[in-house]
């Protein structure tokens, strides 16, 4: 036993506090991993949905014209395809065909009732909307959430100028 007083032996000292060090190393690390990966996780998402709004932005602005992709001088494709093809390849192969959880939808208002497909005709109302559900990498992360996904809801808005009918 040692005394008020006494020195402690330096094998005493190694002995005691050896297994506190790694303790504290394995809590201090779990909690910065935690951080860092949620950090990366949280970017990932941010990122994802940036790049599915950029993409129904970018077929929002190929649908307002009344193009469709063109084989030669006609339609390859009608224009609410031609319009799911650009949001395809405008997404970076986040949206896919293959991709049964996401869900695209092309809604047509018109007043008047003259819209003669999903894409709308001149002046008609359309609005392009995504739903896609986000997978977090980290389990943590993911375990504050349903099913651990998010769902990022995307969409636009937008009136189709005034084109040609043929063109529909």
């Amino acid at each position: 036993m040692i005394r008020t007083g006494e020195e402690v032996p330096k094998d005493m000292k190694k002995a005691n506090d050896s297994g506190q060090t790694l303790l504290e190393l394995a809590i201090c690390l779990s909690v910065f991993m935690m951080l860092l990966l949620g950090t990366m996780d949280f970017g990932r998402l941010y990122s994802t949905k940036m790049t599915l709004q950029n993409s129904v932005r970018q077929a929002a602005r190929y649908a307002i014209t009344g193009d469709c992709i063109m084989s030669g001088s006609s339609c390859q494709e009608n224009r609410y395809n031609s319009i799911l093809t650009t949001l395809e390849a405008k997404s970076d192969g986040i949206i896919n065909s293959s991709n049964e959880a996401t869900y695209v939808t092309i809604t047509c208002i018109n007043e008047g009732g003259g819209c003669p497909d999903q894409a709308g005709g001149p002046g008609d109302v359309v609005t392009i909307q995504v739903s896609y559900p986000y997978k977090f990498l980290t389990p943590v992360i993911g375990a504050f959430f349903t099913g651990d996904s998010y769902t990022l809801n995307v969409g636009a808005t937008f009136t189709n100028e005034h084109f040609l009918p043929s063109q529909s």
